[in-house]
């Protein structure tokens, strides 16, 4: 049911009222700290559960694509509550989240006091706060209805530091080598917000409590790498496009057939570039290729023609300036061809490659194709391989600009490629470790720089502290050759109680971390 209330809310937002009218006096939202804090005032006196059946009443932010359930408060019946509890530790749900606060007959109030916070994320600045009620008996849960709370919760980004609080980056990269490392020490860091305590006996505490971490002692453990400031930030992205033409038009028709969904591509890739002074175009490089049928003369100029117009397409419709734009052509894909049978592999495949490793182009290549087995493995090559290998191929190089610590917390969401890994951890500062948020920057930058080891083993601690040592491993896997991963090794050792391997990878480690190395053996031997 929950992984389905995403498309389930905008249409019952439109659709029934529940007739029990609204439980929420109040509402209020605010941030602090690096938390949104959600507090509302319920009043569920009118509700009235019977002994097998249960209300749950649960708030949800929302956002375009982005959805978040909070701790529902439950009105239960005795049996139903007991059947629920039972069938939780017998079957537990995936996502569970604990009632903020279950009532029952002899323990109900007139009001609750709602009051719980989750860490901050930037998607949740202009997100929408609602209130959805569900019914469950014996055998089923239904859905009653969602109330809108905030339509828009227009809450001040913890990311808004005050002017002079953290060096932009583009200050950083003009300043003496002295002044830079003061401005690294300026890095934000997070702000433990504590978590308000119930008396109720059946509360539980919401995920984004402190002591509620999945592996909390590691924190001082693991390894954090701090990366060197990329000055300038060099960039390179393709697209691989397939462009339909009407008979002999070489002109980009965005209408035509499937074209518009081919150059959506390209919108993705040139619109941050071209739009809102983010980074500067340093050359874009355009390549016609077409497939070996016809003749050779034939696809040069078809590749050549449809190579020059897609140059004027991008001119017109992304940047204007010729001198950016190298137009190259491949009359007959041959490499291509090779490449796709070695990936994809066809009946009589390894003859075919024989084939093309032997004989050029000119002596004869694609007559003896046509000829193989009857002309059966031509009409396969022409029916299924072919097509893949008529494309334009672009190729863009950029330099993006430095960004302040605002603008990288928006950007990571949207168009992380264009942020260094300086300025994507100086957005993790803001969250606690071990929280999602925390772990989903670094493997954010793990994602976008899969070749840098300190990516890596930065993305390896951050999962080690969110409680999930199998993606840990993975990360370290990648670079396990690199001495500055060592360290993690040993706590993943640790933690899956191999102590006589944890101490060989804490020794080992002894030359490069020392002092946390030190530590580590420590606490491992006050622990025998």
């Amino acid at each position: 049911m929950k992984y389905i209330i995403g498309g389930l809310v905008g249409v019952l937002l439109a659709a029934e009222a529940w007739a029990g009218g609204t439980p929420v006096l109040s509402s209020h939202v605010f941030t602090q700290g690096d938390s949104l804090h959600i507090e509302l005032l319920l009043n569920l006196d009118d509700t009235k559960a019977g002994n097998a059946e249960a209300y749950r009443f649960t708030p949800v932010l929302r956002s375009a694509g982005r959805l978040q359930e909070l701790p529902a408060v439950v009105v239960s019946g005795r049996r139903r509550a007991r059947a629920d509890h039972r069938q939780q530790a017998l079957q537990p749900a995936p996502g569970y989240i604990p009632p903020y606060r279950t009532l029952y007959a002899r323990n109900r109030k007139d009001s609750i006091n709602y009051h719980v916070s989750v860490a901050y994320s930037p998607w949740m600045e202009h997100a929408s706060l609602v209130l959805m009620r569900e019914q469950r008996d014996c055998c089923r849960m239904k859905i009653l209805g969602v109330e809108p709370l905030i339509a828009d919760l227009a809450v001040n980004s913890p990311f808004k530091v005050p002017q002079g609080r953290i060096v932009s980056s583009q200050e950083q990269i003009v300043a003496p080598q002295k002044q830079v490392m003061i401005a690294q020490e300026q890095l934000a860091v997070p702000q433990a917000v504590e978590e308000r305590r119930e008396t109720v006996t059946d509360h539980r505490k919401t995920k984004s409590s402190p002591e509620c971490m999945p592996c909390a002692e590691c924190t001082a453990m693991v390894t954090y790498l701090t990366p060197e400031m990329e000055i300038q930030k060099h960039r390179s992205e393709s697209a691989t496009l397939y462009i339909d033409y009407p008979t002999g038009i070489y002109d980009v028709r965005r209408d035509f057939h499937n074209n518009r969904s081919e150059l959506e591509k390209l919108d993705s890739l040139m619109h941050p570039l071209i739009k809102g002074n983010l980074a500067s175009i340093s050359d874009i490089s355009i390549c016609g290729y077409a497939s070996p049928d016809g003749t050779y003369k034939d696809n040069e100029i078809l590749a050549s023609n449809r190579a020059r117009c897609f140059k004027e397409y991008m001119c017109a419709t992304y940047a204007p300036g010729h001198g950016l734009y190298k137009v190259s052509s491949v009359p007959e894909d041959w490499d291509g061809l090779v490449e796709l049978l070695q990936r994809h592999p066809m009946k009589h495949g390894d003859e075919v490659l024989s084939l093309i490793a032997q004989v050029g182009i000119f002596e004869g290549r694609e007559k003896q194709l046509m000829d193989m087995y009857g002309g059966t493995v031509y009409r396969e090559l022409l029916k299924d391989y072919f097509p893949q290998l008529r494309r334009i191929r672009v190729t863009v190089g950029y330099e993006a600009r430095a960004f302040n610590i605002e603008e990288a917390a928006s950007l990571i969401y949207t168009h992380p490629r264009l942020l260094s890994l300086q300025e994507m951890y100086r957005v993790a500062a803001f969250y606690r470790p071990g929280t999602e948020q925390y772990r989903e920057v670094y493997e954010i930058a793990a994602y976008h720089f899969p070749d840098d080891a300190l990516a890596n083993i930065n993305a390896a601690s951050a999962v080690i502290m969110a409680g999930d040592p199998i993606s840990a491993r993975q990360y370290l896997d990648k670079v396990a050759d690199d001495p500055r991963a060592w360290n993690d090794f040993g706590v993943l050792a640790y933690l899956e109680g191999d102590r006589k391997k944890a101490e060989e990878w804490f020794r080992k480690a002894l030359g490069i971390e020392p002092e946390k190395a030190r530590k580590n053996l420590k606490k491992m031997k006050k622990e025998e």
